[in-house]
C-alpha cells in the first residue's frame, strides 16, 4: 500500500521530514499563524482536498511539525497555537470512516516541554511529565487532544517528543537553537547569551537524523491497532554539556566566540535533560551524525550565508 503524505509546517524539522522519503508530500500555503481562524479555515479546506485526491488503496499520513512557540513565548500566543491544532484535530474526526481507518497522524512535540520539571534523568516515555512553562503545557495539551481524538476517531497516531534539534537553516529569529546561536557568535562576531550553567545537559539531534527516526516510527505507528497513540522520544541518546559544546565549537573554529554568561530568562529550562527511549529503541540507531560533523555543517552554512550578505556601499 502506498502512502500519501502531508507535512504541516516547513521549518527545520518539517523540511527534513519532507526529505526523509523520496515521495513528494502534499503542499498547501498556510496563512500567518497569528490568524487563528484563517489558518484553521485553510487547513480544513486543505484536509478535504488531501483526502479527496488520495486513492482508496493509499494510506494517509499527516505530520504536524508547525508552530512558532518557544520556552519564553507568552501564554496567550502558546494557547493560540494549541487552539489551531485542536480545531484541526476536530476536522479529522469529520472524515469518512474509511479515510480515518487509513490515517496516521504524527505530532512533533518536545522533550524539554514534557520533562523540564521532571526529576530522575535520564527520562523515558514512562517518566511522568512535568512542564515548567506555558510552552510545555501547550505541547502536552496538544498531545492530549490528539490522543483523545485518536481513541474515538479510530486512526493511529505518533507523538514524537524531539530533543534539541539543530541543523543548517535554523530560524535565528526565534529564541531557540543554541547551536545555531553559538555558531553565529563565531561567524558574525555577535555576542551569544548563555543564561544557564555550563554543565547543563542536553541531547542534540541533527535535523535529518530526527526526521529519519520520526518517519520510520510513523510507519510502525500505522501498523498499530486503530485508536492507538504511540509516544516516542526522538533524539541522539547522547547528552552533551553546554560547556563541552562551546569547547567543540572553539576547536572547530580555532578561536573563541563572543559568549556572555548570565543574561536572559532561564525560566522553563531544566539543568539535566538526558533521555533514553524505551519505545522502538532500534530506530535510535538512525541518529548517525556525530556532533562534530553536525556542527561543521551548521558552521559552513552560516559562513556561506554571511559571505553573501549585502555590503554597505
Amino acid at each position: 500500500m502506498t502512502i500519501r503524505r502531508w507535512i504541516i509546517g516547513r521549518g527545520l524539522l518539517g523540511r527534513a521530514v519532507a526529505r526523509a522519503r523520496s515521495d513528494a508530500p502534499f503542499a498547501v500555503d498556510v496563512p500567518d499563524w497569528d490568524d487563528g481562524a484563517g489558518t484553521s479555515a485553510v487547513l480544513a479546506d486543505a484536509l478535504r482536498r488531501f483526502v479527496e485526491a488520495a486513492g482508496t488503496d493509499e494510506r494517509l499520513e499527516i505530520s504536524w511539525t508547525a508552530g512558532r512557540a518557544v520556552t519564553s513565548t507568552p501564554p496567550e500566543h502558546v494557547q493560540a497555537e494549541v487552539d489551531v491544532f485542536r480545531r484541526f484535530v476536530a476536522e479529522l474526526a469529520t472524515l469518512p470512516p474509511a479515510a480515518r481507518a487509513r490515517l496516521t497522524v504524527v505530532l512533533a512535540s518536545s522533550v524539554g516541554g514534557a520533562y523540564a520539571g521532571s526529576s530522575g534523568a535520564p527520562f523515558t516515555e514512562a517518566t511522568p511529565v512535568a512542564p515548567a512553562s506555558p510552552y510545555g503545557e501547550g505541547k502536552l495539551a496538544m498531545e492530549a487532544a490528539l490522543t483523545a481524538a485518536t481513541a474515538s476517531g479510530g486512526w493511529t497516531a505518533l507523538v514524537a517528543r524531539v530533543t534539541n534539534l539543530y541543523g543548517p537553516g535554523q530560524d535565528l529569529a526565534k529564541a531557540q537553537g543554541l547551536i545555531s546561536i553559538l555558531t553565529r557568535a563565531h561567524v558574525a562576531g555577535v555576542p551569544a547569551s548563555i543564561y544557564v550553567p555550563l554543565d547543563t545537559l542536553r541531547d542534540y539531534v541533527y535535523e535529518d537524523d530526527a526526521a529519519q527516526i520520526l518517519s520510520s516510527a510513523a510507519l510502525r505507528a500505522a501498523a498499530t491497532a486503530p485508536g492507538t497513540t504511540t509516544v516516542k522520544i526522538v533524539g541522539s541518546g547522547r547528552a552533551v554539556s553546554i560547556g563541552a559544546l562551546i569547547g567543540e565549537l572553539q576547536r572547530l573554529n580555532r578561536r573563541r566566540g563572543f559568549i556572555v554568561l548570565g543574561g536572559g530568562d532561564p525560566r522553563g529550562q531544566a539543568l539535566d535533560l538526558r533521555v533514553r527511549s524505551r519505545v522502538w529503541p532500534d530506530l535510535d540507531g538512525l541518529a548517525r551524525t556525530p556532533l562534530p560533523e553536525g556542527l561543521s555543517r551548521v558552521y559552513a552554512s552560516q559562513l556561506a550565508t554571511w559571505a553573501r550578505r549585502p555590503v554597505a556601499g
